[in-house]
């Protein structure tokens, strides 16, 4: 397993980054989130209300198609006497300790003793969408997806499909590549907010000697039919244009850091932000679901929704694209809850 190159962290405490373990200061949140606090996910221990062990988080499933952490996958605590047994559970039944070490479960032992068991070496059986949605009734959360037999309709929420569901730590080292055959690296991290249920970006380490990581949307990545790597509709012009995920190791007294480079392009004062409501979620999800269908190219926007309100921001190649991409962006919302911040053509960097 290769856990211990995946970081974790509390929805106000980080996104992840593989280097940065130490307490950094907070700066101001950037396009791409801020650089906080960071821990690794398997020194996150789960704790019931009532202050009993639990266990401790061992791996995540994700569904990278809808941009979604599906469920923490938790080895139960030995003194809950069931061997070791790895529990699935929903991610939004979690509640973090300030510290971000500690997340909170709902649950009696004896509840969680009574979930179904996990066998990671039978991952395409746990993945299915029943098994799936079973975790989230047994934890009193309700399913983001549909469920068998389900149909989408005028919900108060709309459901999508359940995406093949993965472990991250699967996901560590998968080669990615566009769908010319190009291999443009493999998964070096992710960052993610746990308690939320996202995935925020891959981060991609290039080949050879110089350590290039390039900051990929998680949505943006599709598996290839045998589902041992990851495609990305980019030439290699455009991935080379991706922006940056930069590492300074510790030295000289100074901590070690990390931040992701910005999106080229117009920005307003505050930062691009994406709601946590499902509602948010959906919209931004289903937009960007929408960009692709249309196989519009829209590598260098960036798409938010926070209380209903949607930012595009970023640039197009021409204004062709830019005008679809509104038009999807106001179909899934309207006119006016739509802030197109996109120009056409890659700006100029500002000194």
């Amino acid at each position: 397993m290769k856990t211990y190159q995946i970081l974790l962290g509390a929805a106000f405490a980080s996104t992840l980054a593989l280097s940065a373990l130490a307490a950094l200061p907070e700066p101001t949140p950037k396009t791409l989130g801020a650089e906080k606090t960071t821990v690794r996910f398997i020194e996150i221990v789960i704790k019931n209300h009532q202050d009993e062990s639990l266990g401790r988080i061992v791996d995540l499933g994700v569904d990278l198609v809808n941009g979604r952490i599906v469920e923490v996958l938790v080895m139960s605590d030995s003194s809950l006497g069931v061997d070791g047994k790895i529990v699935a559970v929903p991610p939004l039944a979690l509640i973090p300790d300030p510290s971000g070490k500690v997340y909170r479960l709902n649950a009696t032992t004896e509840l969680f003793k009574s979930a179904a068991a996990i066998d990671v070496t039978k991952w395409t059986e746990a993945g299915r969408s029943d098994r799936v949605a079973a975790a989230y009734h047994l934890f009193g959360q309700e399913t983001y997806f549909l469920e068998e037999g389900d149909v989408a309709g005028p919900e108060r929420r709309p459901k999508v499909s359940l995406g093949y569901v993965e472990r991250v730590n699967k996901l560590v080292d998968m080669p990615v590549g566009n769908f010319q055959g190009k291999e443009f690296g493999k998964v070096y991290t992710l960052t993610m907010d746990i308690p939320r249920g996202r995935i925020l970006n891959v981060i991609v380490l290039a080949p050879g000697n110089f350590q290039t990581k390039s900051v990929i949307p998680a949505m943006a990545l599709s598996f290839n039919e045998a589902r041992d790597a990851l495609l990305l509709d980019d030439t290699v012009e455009e991935f080379a244009d991706e922006p940056r995920y930069i590492t300074t190791e510790a030295a000289y007294g100074n901590e070690a850091s990390s931040h992701q480079e910005n999106y080229k392009g117009p920005q307003t004062a505050g930062p691009l932000e994406q709601g946590a409501s499902y509602h948010d979620i959906d919209r931004t999800v289903s937009i960007s679901r929408a960009i692709r269908t249309a196989k519009i190219n829209n590598r260098h926007v960036e798409i938010g929704t926070i209380n209903g309100r949607v930012t595009l921001r970023g640039w197009t190649y021409n204004a062709e694209d830019k005008a679809r991409i509104m038009g999807i962006a106001v179909a899934a919302s309207r006119v006016e809850l739509v802030d197109d911040q996109m120009t056409v053509g890659r700006p100029v960097a500002s000194k």
